[in-house]
């Protein structure tokens, strides 16, 4: 009778785990477009103004990428990454065992005042996003949060010379912004779920309430002669020129 009860708990055991709701797995990958118009690192787009512009480097900081709960709960996928157009890896994030109903997600543009008292000398890992491998920690600047390097065609006949080389370096603390988007989807069940988040570059330049000339408003890279106030446009229309899908 023992050896009975053993066997019948042991099968209600079993049967219990198999039908437990498993946790699933989740991707966010991280993409680019040009208005309507496909992107990549290296290759023209045509702006509004029909002029040429090739993206030739495109780095950034997402940091406390969160995921909100229907319940208004979060769970933070990572600390910080460093996405970088030129290196497909850097821009899918894989994290298991996610599970819940959510309603969003968000992120910080940049790194925020804490991580950016890192000493990047003091990590010895070169693929922490912190570390001098990074090639994002200028000395008087400490972190870069958005670096955007571009060729631009500005002849009136659109010859296919490029004369012209927007260069954006941001940074510092005022510099930092915070993004939430509304995206509402499940993950449970042991199956997989990929949020794209995409990020508009036409949008930089072009934002919804200002624009970015990019034959007068060039180049900054935060120093005292280098324009310092076109970052702070900067770094609001490339925080509003995200959606997730």
């Amino acid at each position: 009778m023992k050896n009975y009860s053993a066997f019948l708990l042991l099968a209600v055991i079993l049967i219990s785990s198999c039908h437990k709701p498993k946790d699933g797995n989740f991707t966010l990958q991280v993409k680019a477009k040009y208005g309507d118009q496909n992107f990549a690192a290296g290759s023209p787009n045509t702006d509004p103004q029909g002029r040429r512009i090739q993206i030739e480097k495109l780095k950034f900081y997402l940091s406390h990428i969160k995921l909100i709960k229907t319940d208004n709960s979060e769970i933070e996928l990572k600390e910080v990454v460093l996405c970088d157009f030129t290196d497909p890896n850097s821009l899918r994030i894989n994290v298991a065992d996610i599970k819940g109903d959510f309603k969003a997600i968000k992120f910080g543009c940049g790194v925020d005042s804490v991580q950016n008292l890192t000493d990047p000398n003091s990590i010895t890992d070169d693929a922490n996003p912190l570390s001098n491998y990074s090639g994002m920690y200028w000395g008087w600047l400490k972190y870069q949060f958005q670096i955007l390097e571009a060729r631009c065609d500005t002849t009136a006949t659109v010859s296919g010379a490029f004369n012209w080389f927007p260069l954006y370096h941001t940074g510092l603390n005022p510099q930092y912004r915070q993004v939430e988007l509304s995206r509402t989807y499940s993950v449970c069940c042991d199956n997989s779920f990929t949020l794209n988040l995409v990020l508009d570059v036409k949008k930089i330049f072009y934002g919804s309430t200002q624009t970015l000339d990019i034959i007068s408003e060039s180049t900054t890279q935060m120093g005292a002669q280098d324009n310092p106030l076109i970052a702070p446009k900067f770094v609001d229309n490339f925080s509003q020129a995200f959606s997730a899908e």
